[in-house]
C-alpha cells in the first residue's frame, strides 16, 4: 500500500456518491459497520473529541482526485463525508498530502503530518552491487512537517505551529568523486524506512498529552515531545528504534511500536544512465546500509522517559479510554492486551485490519479494513 497511490477518478466515501447509489453487498460481522466505500485507499481512523464522528485520510476524495491524502470527517453511524481543512488542503499530486490526524482533547485541535517523499536516490536501476545480493528499495522518507490547526481556522496552513522533521536515510557526500562522479549518495534503510516503502506505515504519527498542549511523535529513530509553537522538540529517554507512539488516557506511559533490526548489510551499488537531455552517459555511486525487519513489538515507556517494557507482538498501538487496555495490529486483525499482564485476545470481525482507534466511549473500535489489492476502507465494530 503506497502513500503516494493516486486515483485517476472520482472516489467516494459511503453515501457520498451520485444517486442512485447502493454500497456493494457483502457478508458484515454482527454489529459491525462499514463507513467508506472508496476505490483508494481509506485509512488512519481517529475519533472526534465527542466520539460522534471519526476524522480519517483518503486517496482522493471528489474534486480532491489527485490529492494523496485528504483529511475527512464522516459520521459515526456513517453517512456522507467531509473535507476537515478545505481552505489548506492540496489539490496537486505534487503538493505535500495531508496524513496521520490526531484530535487534541478537550480543544478538537487536530494535528497532522506532511511528508517529502522521494522516488530514488540516482536515476536509472543498479548496473553492479557489491554484494550482488542487494535488491531493497532506497529509503523514501526524507522531510516532514507537524502542524496543529483548529477546525475552521481560516488563516493559511504557513501559519499553523509546524515542527520540522527530518528522516535519516539519505544523504549526499560531497567531498567524496569517485570515477570522476559528483559525489557519493550515503543511505541507510532503517527498518522504519522498509516498512514506509513496503505498507506505507508511518512512523510519523502524532498522539497528544491527555492533559493537551503537547505530542508525542518520531522520527522513525525514536520518540520525542512537541508543543506546538515551540521550534524544538524533546527526546524521550529509552525509545531507540520506536515509533507510531500513543500517549496513555492517564498520561503516565506511552506505547509504541519498536522494529528489532536484522544484521548490518553494507553494500555499494553503481549506477549508469544516458542523460536524455544531454546524450551522455551518467553515473552515480550509492552506499547503503541496510537492516533488515526483525520482530515488531508493543513497547510501554513512562511519558517522561525510561526503560521501555515489552507487552506483545505487533504495531500502531491504541488505548482504551481507562487505559486498562492497549490494542494494537498484526497480520490477522486487531487485537488487545491488559497492560496489568495476560494474554492477548482477537476483536471479531477486525479481520486485515490495522489502525485501530478506540471510541471515547469505549464501546466501539474503528479502524482500517484492507482489501486483497491492499487498499482499505473505515469501518467500526461494537467491543466485547
Amino acid at each position: 500500500m503506497a502513500i503516494a497511490a493516486l486515483l485517476t477518478g472520482l472516489t467516494w466515501a459511503c453515501r457520498d456518491a451520485p444517486s442512485p447509489w447502493e454500497p456493494p453487498v457483502e457478508e458484515v460481522p454482527a454489529g459491525a459497520r462499514r463507513l467508506t466505500f472508496n476505490p483508494g485507499d481509506d485509512r488512519s481512523p481517529a475519533w472526534s473529541m465527542g466520539g460522534d464522528s471519526i476524522v480519517y485520510v483518503a486517496e482522493g476524495f471528489g474534486d480532491l482526485a489527485r490529492s494523496a491524502g485528504v483529511l475527512l470527517s464522516i459520521p459515526r453511524e456513517g453517512g456522507a463525508a467531509r473535507t476537515v481543512f478545505p481552505l489548506v488542503q492540496p489539490k496537486r499530486t505534487t503538493a505535500a498530502a495531508l496524513l496521520a490526524p490526531a484530535v487534541e482533547p478537550g480543544s478538537g485541535r487536530i494535528a497532522y503530518a506532511q511528508l517529502l517523499v522521494s522516488e530514488g536516490v540516482c536515476i536509472g536501476d543498479a548496473t553492479s552491487c557489491d554484494p550482488a545480493d542487494s535488491q531493497a528499495e532506497p529509503p523514501r522518507l526524507q522531510t516532514g512537517r507537524l502542524r496543529a490547526r483548529s477546525p475552521g481556522a481560516t488563516t493559511p496552513a504557513e501559519q499553523d505551529p509546524t515542527l520540522a522533521v527530518v528522516f535519516d536515510g539519505v544523504a549526499l557526500d560531497d567531498s567524496r568523486h569517485p570515477f570522476n562522479l559528483p559525489g557519493v549518495w550515503i543511505t541507510r534503510l532503517h527498518p522504519f524506512q522498509r516498512r514506509f516503502n513496503d505498507e506505507g506505515m508511518l512512523p510519523v504519527r502524532p498522539s497528544w498529552d491527555p492533559a493537551g498542549g503537547r505530542l508525542v511523535t518520531s522520527d522513525g529513530l525514536g520518540l520525542f515531545v512537541w508543543r506546538p509553537g515551540e521550534s524544538a522538540a524533546t527526546p524521550i529517554p529509552g525509545t531507540d528504534d520506536g515509533s507510531s507512539p500513543a500517549w496513555s488516557p492517564d498520561g503516565g506511559s506511552i506505547a509504541f511500536t519498536r522494529f528489532d533490526r536484522g544484521a548490518e548489510l553494507q553494500t555499494t551499488c553503481q549506477h549508469l544512465t544516458v542523460d536524455p537531455r544531454a546524450g551522455t552517459t551518467v553515473g552515480c555511486v550509492e552506499e547503503r546500509t541496510e537492516w533488515p525487519i526483525g520482530r515488531a513489538t508493543i513497547q510501554l515507556v513512562p511519558s517522561s522517559g525510561g526503560t521501555a517494557v515489552e507487552i506483545a507482538e505487533g504495531t500502531e498501538p491504541a488505548w482504551s479510554p481507562d487505559a486498562s487496555w492497549v490494542y494494537f495490529a498484526r497480520a490477522d486483525g486487531i487485537w488487545r492486551i491488559p497492560v496489568a499482564g495476560g494474554q492477548p485476545e482477537l476483536i471479531p470481525g477486525t479481520e486485515a485490519g490495522g489502525g485501530p482507534a478506540v471510541s471515547p466511549d469505549g464501546t466501539e473500535l474503528a479502524f482500517t479494513k484492507h482489501g486483497e489489492d491492499g487498499k482499505g476502507d473505515i469501518w467500526v465494530v461494537p467491543l466485547p
